[in-house]
């Protein structure tokens, strides 16, 4: 198991990009990963494709209706994606917090878990 704080935010950030790619087909412009204490903050930017970015800006609702089917998505993957950390971390997943902005075509996940990865690290 990765001990070190760049080492976790390494390979959480690989794994979570890879999933988001394969499992929700965002294929993000840019994916960093902060662990900070008992939180892990994984954002995803520029995940929308050309159609879905038209979408957004559609004045008909698109944009609503696209972040409804995005939330959805994401709802069924929590499962996954805590099984996910904890096999990276070795800790579990306390809750997981979602947000997803159709304008911005930003993604953030917040995995809150019951340890404290910095303390951890320095034992």
């Amino acid at each position: 198991m990765i001990r070190s704080k760049k080492g976790i935010e390494s390979v959480v950030n690989q794994a979570v990009a890879k999933f988001f790619t394969e499992q929700i087909g965002e294929r993000p412009e840019v994916v960093t990963t902060q662990v900070v204490k008992d939180i892990i903050i994984v954002t995803l930017k520029g995940v929308l494709p050309p159609a879905e970015r038209h979408l957004a800006r559609d004045k008909d609702g698109g944009g609503k209706l696209m972040e409804v089917l995005k939330v959805k998505l994401i709802e069924r993957a929590k499962p996954l994606l805590e099984v996910i950390i904890i096999n990276l971390t070795g800790v579990e997943v306390v809750d997981i917090l979602s947000s997803f902005n159709v304008e911005t075509g930003e993604h953030i996940e917040i995995f809150k878990l019951n340890k404290d990865l910095e303390k951890i690290q320095q034992a």
